[in-house]
């Protein structure tokens, strides 16, 4: 678990006109929200955000709010980015007790090179990128980390297979992580082999074909000459 201490300020006014404005004085709006607390309009120092969650998504950090002097432990619940930019636009913080379990997404890091796609061809497939769990703030891991070197050509990781101290994993057990797949783009010799004698054969037939309308075009014209050679002859 991280923990960060970080400044808000109150918004008195809302709305996308607002909000934009505060984007442009170097902040990022953000309301802060919980069950024991109304939701409060707040505003962010983009560059102070930017450095409290510098090397990490924000997921697993407990930040230490104060507004106006007061202070809360609080969550991160959403994030907006710019789609072009990726600059922040709007942060949801949820308040938090410490000693209340709570709901939230972490982010999973696959770690290593598999063998299956080092050595053996193999394409690493990955199907979650992030985890659901229930913990007390305090258990609340930055991200789970999965190592796929032993990984072979295959071989899969399920959320059955993973285990967090002090947490509970609420994502499908049965879902698949990360798999490696053989390369399903690559034909096996045999089939290439297959393909060529079919190809070989459909052109030999082909050229019989055509070899015999040659021959039956020849036969005809010979008969045809031979007829007018045959009238030639009975008018003389």
């Amino acid at each position: 678990m991280k923990e960060v201490s970080i400044v808000a300020n109150p918004r008195s006014k809302v709305g996308k006109g607002s909000a934009r404005q505060t984007r442009m004085a170097g902040y990022i709006p953000a309301v802060v929200y919980g069950p024991e607390i109304d939701p409060v309009p707040i505003s962010i120092e983009a560059k102070a955000f930017r450095a409290a969650v510098k090397g990490s998504t924000g997921a697993g950090t407990i930040f230490d709010l104060a507004v106006e002097g007061k202070k809360n432990k609080v969550v991160i619940r959403d994030i907006q980015r710019d789609p072009i930019t990726s600059n922040v636009t709007h942060i949801d913080f949820h308040a938090i007790a410490m000693n209340k379990p709570i709901h939230l997404s972490i982010p999973i890091r696959l770690v290593g090179v598999s063998e299956g796609v080092k050595n053996q061809g193999g394409i690493m497939q990955t199907t979650m990128r992030e985890l659901e769990i229930s913990c007390l703030p305090a258990d609340i891991p930055e991200k789970v980390e999965i190592d796929v070197t032993g990984l072979n050509i295959g071989d899969s990781v399920h959320v059955k297979d993973l285990s967090i101290p002090n947490v509970n994993i609420l994502s499908d057990v049965h879902s698949t992580v990360v798999v490696i797949s053989a390369p399903t783009v690559l034909k096996s010799t045999a089939e290439e082999a297959a393909e060529a004698e079919a190809a070989a054969e459909a052109a030999e037939g082909e050229a019989l074909a055509e070899a015999a309308a040659g021959e039956e075009k020849k036969e005809e014209a010979g008969e045809k000459k031979e007829g007018e050679k045959k009238k030639e002859g009975e008018k003389k």
